[in-house]
Order: structure tokens, then sequence, then C-alpha cells
């Protein structure tokens, strides 16, 4: 039986537990292991050692698969793509989020490749949005994304108190504090991935704000995703990815302008939202369609 070790750099990968998922349903001749599961684990062990990147420099294991599942963020972004193309060893395979992802870190050698782009857990299709909602909107990710979440929070805040916001994910404390007097954010902080579908299934519209800048605005938008398979529609700041993303799909997204002084409960209400089938980017279609597992 052939054996894989999915090596966790942080916490939240749900590919770990949709890879996971997929072999067990599809190739029981695979064995998995997630590294976060167990107390210590030796690469040399399994017959294919599969990677988060990083850095990995020594290259460890018999069979080494390269995941990158983001570009390089923060102050030298591009600089940071550089080291990693340098100093990271050679692996066996590699595997990018899409094809932005792959010419941002543009190696330059024989190394078989495939691109998974990010897929959707089946609990975000039974959900769906309740016949009540709770909330006028919700935003499910992270928040940590500069000035532009800060910069909403204060125009909401001041400018949209006859509507409520609801705010999943881990919010900083300084975060917390400067909005604990406006009743109409509601911060949920983290919570299990199992539950996100059901929390933001109480909103009428689901919230993207992502900054236009490298590398976010080339990434998929893991929460634009999940609320179309819930079917909410989607408000957003404009930038590549999601302006792609809405074309390729023949979705209408009610785009923030950068001030956000056109979100209000009336402009909602004329838009013509439409928000997009995405039953085909189920993992389970995902992983099929991306071929990940055929190229070992």
């Amino acid at each position: 039986m052939t054996s894989i070790l999915f090596e966790r750099t942080h916490a939240y990968l749900p590919e770990i537990p949709a890879y996971m998922s997929w072999l067990e349903r599809y190739r029981p001749d695979i064995k998995t292991d997630d590294s976060s599961r167990l107390m210590g684990c030796n690469a040399s062990d399994y017959d294919i050692v599969w990677r988060f990147m990083g850095l990995d420099r020594a290259g460890k294991g018999r069979f080494v698969v390269h995941e990158y599942n983001s570009l390089s963020t923060g102050t030298g972004a591009y600089c940071k793509n550089l080291v990693k193309r340098t100093l990271n060893s050679k692996p066996d395979r590699r595997v990018f989020l899409n094809e932005n992802v792959r010419k941002g870190f543009a190696f330059h050698d024989d190394v078989p490749f495939r691109l998974r782009d990010m897929g959707v857990d089946c609990r975000f299709f039974r959900s769906g949005p309740v016949s009540a909602p709770v909330y006028d909107f919700v935003y499910a990710g992270s928040l940590n994304r500069g000035s532009v979440i800060t910069r909403f929070l204060d125009y909401f805040a001041a400018s949209a108190r006859d509507m409520t916001l609801l705010l999943v994910g881990e919010a900083p404390s300084d975060m917390r504090a400067r909005y604990q007097n406006a009743s109409n954010i509601v911060f949920k902080g983290r919570v299990p991935y199992e539950d996100v579908p059901a929390l933001a299934g109480q909103a009428r519209y689901g919230l993207n704000l992502m900054p236009d800048r490298y590398p976010f605005n080339l990434q998929t938008a893991t929460k634009v995703v999940e609320y179309c398979a819930l079917g909410l529609p989607v408000i957003s700041t404009r930038y590549r990815w999601v302006e792609d993303y809405a074309i390729a799909r023949q979705g209408r997204f009610f785009w923030l302008t950068p001030d956000f002084s056109n979100l209000s409960a009336a402009a909602l209400a004329a838009f013509d939202f439409h928000t997009p089938d995405v039953q085909d980017l189920s993992w389970d279609k995902v992983i099929e369609t991306s071929g990940v597992f055929d190229f070992l």
C-alpha cells in the first residue's frame, strides 16, 4: 500500500482533509496521514511526502511533492518568491493554485506540475441561505487584509447603521476594541470550519473585501466561491481575480466604490444580482479534474 504524509505549515489548509477524503473514497490503496494529527513523523517512513510551501531546502523524502497554494505576501513579496525558487530543493512534482501562482514563481526546470484551484466543502452546498436572514452581510475569512478592512468597518459603523455585518474569523484585539461600540458589527471570532456554512447562510449577502494589490488580486478568493455555493449574492471590492471570475462564471456582483459610499440598502435592493452555479467546484470534482494524484 502506498503511503502519503501531508505536512502542514499552518492550521487552515482545507485541501488536506479534502485530499484525504477523496483518496479514502477513490484510492483506498493509498494510506494517508496529516502531520498535525501525529505526535511526530519521519518523512522517510512514507512513500510520498506532500509539502505546502514554504521553504524546503533539504527535500527529505523518497518522493516529494511541493504544493504552492499562494504567492509570497508582505514586504518584498517578489524577492521572497525568488528566494523560494532559488533555495527550495527540486521536488519530484509540483502543484500550484492557479496559473498566476505558477508564473509568479517561474521555475525553469522539467519538474512535472498540475494546477489545483480551491474547492468547496459539500456542507456549503447543503446549507444554503436561510429564509429569514439574521444579518445583512457576512464576511467569513481572514481579517488581516490591511487597511481595506478597517476602512470598510469605519464606513459601516458610521454610515450604514441600518444594516448589520457578521464577521467570522479571528479578529485582532485592537480591531475588536475599535468597533466595540458599533452595534451593527458582530464579531463571531474563529469557529470550527464545519460551522461556517450555517453561520454564513444567516446573511442576505456575502461580502468580499480584498485589496487590489499583489498577490491578493491574483489569487482565488475562497470566500467568494463559498458564498456562491451557499447561493448568496456577492458584494466585493474590484480587482483582477474577482472580475475575471465574475466574467467567466457569468456572475453579477455588486462592486464597491473605493470609499464604499455606493453601499446602501436601496442600492442593493435595486441591483440585479446573479450568483453563479459552482457545483463543478466541489472538492471532489476539483481534485478529479486537476489530476494531482494521476501524475505521482
